[in-house]
Order: C-alpha cells, then structure tokens, then sequence
C-alpha cells in the first residue's frame, strides 16, 4: 500500500493505493491520527483491495475523529469496493455515526 499526502485549506487528503489488509492496516491508522487538521479526507481511487480489518480501521477512526469534533471523509471510492463494503454495512455505521459520534 502506498499512501500520499496532501493538504488543502485545513483539510488533510490521504490517497492511498493498492492494498488494504491486516499487513498494513497500521501504516493508514497511524497516518491518520497524526494529522491535525479538522478534516480527514480518505481517496480511495487507487485501492484495488479491502479486507475487514482494513473497514474496521476506518470506521474506528471515523468514531475517534467524530468523538473530537473531527471529520473523517472516504470519497472517490471504486465500485467493486463500494459494493463489498455496503454489504458489511460500512455505510449505514458512517450515517450512525454522523448522528450519534458516541455510537
């Protein structure tokens, strides 16, 4: 997995690309709890590969970063792992957060 950093107007981008599993699953969560700035944004474009606890990851440092008053975005994500993480309900978890950050 390779992850690229930019940053724009108090918003951090993280690109990452290839894959996201249990081997490297640290290497993102690190990247993105050193960041400071108020909002996160995961591009997923190049990501080829996500296994459970790769969705898990995300979803836990979406809580921590809603708990801080934070956002965590997931944007341009590639259909096959759309569809494999709507069947997890990875996107119905991000909507209870959203509205609930203690969920």
């Amino acid at each position: 997995m390779e992850i690229r950093v930019r940053q724009k107007e108090g918003m951090a981008i993280l690109e990452v690309e290839g894959e996201l599993d249990f081997s490297n699953v640290e290497q993102l969560q690190q990247e993105i709890q050193r960041r400071p700035e108020e909002v996160v944004e995961i591009d997923l474009q190049g990501l080829r590969f996500i296994d459970s606890s790769g969705a898990g990851m995300l979803l836990s440092q979406a809580r921590d970063l809603y708990r801080q008053g934070r956002t965590l975005r997931i944007v341009r994500i590639p259909d096959h792992i759309r569809e494999d993480l709507e069947v997890i309900g990875f996107f119905r978890v991000l909507e209870i957060l959203k509205t609930n950050p203690n969920a």
